[in-house]
């Protein structure tokens, strides 16, 4: 290990550990609803929401299991964020010692572009979104681990066959983590199959670790959920067309995300960039390990698919830098062209250094404030005795908090945990099927409440909670808005004052 990463690796992890520190428990709504699923696994023996209905509203089946086994350690709501957080820092030190002790140390370039990732997994950005008790990060984890055994098995004379049962059972994995991994793991198999020319591919069967994994793991999700895709992902595709709206969205998505959404996806093109400088070509693996990022976007515009985090690209970008870093490792066999090629390498990181320098502190403000004000939505919802609601019935569309901490029977607007029948419903219809279900509370913000007082006569109803979803660009406030029977009960079990909703819908933007 050289005097560099001795030095930096101690310094990013003290940098990580800090930000977890700060920005606990700064949990994401969706992060309640899988923990939800969790306790309904481990109560009930299957996927389920209410406790009654099998539904398949759980973006991830294998992290919802997991927290299902953690379960017995610790029944804190903030579970799902210390696994996160967890997972995290599995996935820095991981990374550290992979290009640590197993990138020479005279590929500055390779070094030097593994310190750079290592910096964006660790920036305040990052903490965001790869510590708020979803998933994202345990992606990573995998498909890291994917990219790197995928690429030794490449550049292996013979492939070994524990590295082929080593990816076969992390593809395995991936697929039932996140389904839509079954693209990666398909590519998976042409790069170890094609990437190297049809003459190679005769000879090479090892491709068929990634695509066994991936298969049995379609197998078992059919065989459980008896579709593949969750419920989730059909309530948040509107069809072809709305094929402009994915990429609005992920452009917002990613420079809302700072250095881990534009950040990233830069990085992955410079790497790009540097092995191609390298190599002096493009070739067909390292062409097939950089398209997942344009692929994934066009299927989003093709199924006019909601986006609503950069959880949802994260994945598209770690694989290709994983995998052009290590591309960057023969780059100094002797030559007398290796020098200023390595020289020019070294440059263009540096200035990309530079840039994120200069974007962090205007990042480190914007985060404090998002992660400060989430971790204080998070304690406000501890502090209340919102189990009051246990028994009755509401209408919600962020349901992760409400639903959680109330145990109520949620009728949710987005149409994520009712069922293949709700998921397919427009929002419209969903509003109008849920206010017929004579709820006792609603939970939205204003513009939610204004569409849904048309539907149902809300006169009288009193606001008993108020509170802050923060993002990037805006103060999201959602208010507990209560029918009259029920009011003095649930804003003494709040310790807030009873407004009327009239007011506060005049009041409202």
């Amino acid at each position: 290990m050289t005097k560099a990463y001795r030095i930096a690796i101690p310094l990013l992890g003290a940098w990580l550990a800090a930000w977890m520190y700060i920005s606990w428990p700064a949990i994401q709504d969706d992060a309640l609803i899988h923990l939800r699923y969790a306790d309904n696994l481990l109560l009930h023996h299957f996927i389920t929401y209410d406790g009654v209905h099998a539904d398949y509203g759980a973006s991830s089946l294998l992290y919802v299991a997991l927290l299902a086994v953690l379960r017995g350690l610790s029944s804190s709501p903030n579970l799902p964020r210390a696994v996160s957080s967890g997972v995290h820092a599995v996935l820095f030190v991981s990374l550290a010692g992979a290009f640590a002790f197993n990138v020479p140390l005279r590929a500055r370039a390779a070094r030097l572009a593994g310190l750079t990732l290592l910096l964006l997994l660790v920036t305040p950005s990052a903490v965001r979104w790869l510590d708020d008790g979803m998933e994202t990060g345990t992606v990573l984890s995998l498909v890291s681990l994917l990219a790197w055994l995928v690429h030794k098995q490449f550049n292996a004379k013979r492939p070994s066959r524990a590295s082929a049962g080593l990816l076969a059972i992390t593809a395995f994995l991936a697929v039932l983590l996140r389904s839509e991994l079954a693209i990666l793991c398909g590519f998976c198999f042409l790069i170890l199959t094609f990437g190297r020319g049809a003459k190679h591919a005769r000879k090479n069967l090892s491709g068929i670790a990634p695509l066994a994994g991936a298969g049995l793991a379609v197998s078992f999700i059919f065989a459980t959920m008896h579709v593949l895709l969750p419920d989730t992902a059909i309530a948040k595709a509107h069809g072809l067309t709305h094929w402009f709206n994915p990429i609005h969205d992920a452009a917002i998505t990613l420079g809302g995300a700072f250095t881990f959404g534009l950040g990233m996806l830069a990085f992955w093109l410079l790497t790009l960039l540097l092995v191609v400088m390298q190599d002096r070509r493009l070739s067909v693996s390292t062409a097939l390990a950089n398209s997942f990022f344009p692929i994934v976007l066009l299927l989003a515009s093709f199924r006019g698919q909601e986006i609503q985090g950069v959880r949802y690209f994260a994945w598209t970008f770690i694989f290709p830098v994983v995998w052009n870093i290590l591309q960057l490792v023969p780059s100094l066999e002797p030559d007398r062209r290796a020098a200023p090629q390595s020289d020019r390498s070294m440059l263009l990181l540096g200035t990309f250094l530079l840039m994120i320098a200069v974007a962090l502190p205007f990042e480190i403000q914007a985060m404090h404030h998002v992660l400060t004000l989430r971790a204080n939505t998070m304690r406000a919802f501890e502090a209340q005795h919102l189990d009051v609601l246990r028994e009755r019935h509401g209408v919600a569309s962020d349901i992760g908090y409400i639903g959680y901490f109330s145990g109520a029977q949620i009728c949710d607007l987005a149409g994520l945990v009712n069922g293949r029948a709700a998921a397919h419903r427009t929002s419209a219809q969903r509003n109008q099927v849920c206010m017929q279900t004579d709820p006792d509370f609603v939970f939205g913000n204003v513009s939610q409440l204004k569409s849904l007082k048309d539907l149902k006569d809300l006169s009288g109803w009193q606001v008993c909670g108020q509170y802050d979803f923060t993002n990037v660009r805006a103060l999201d406030t959602h208010y507990l808005v209560v029918r009259p029977a029920i009011t003095e009960q649930v804003c003494r079990a709040t310790a807030n004052r009873a407004e009327t909703m009239e007011k506060l819908l005049v009041a409202g933007p």
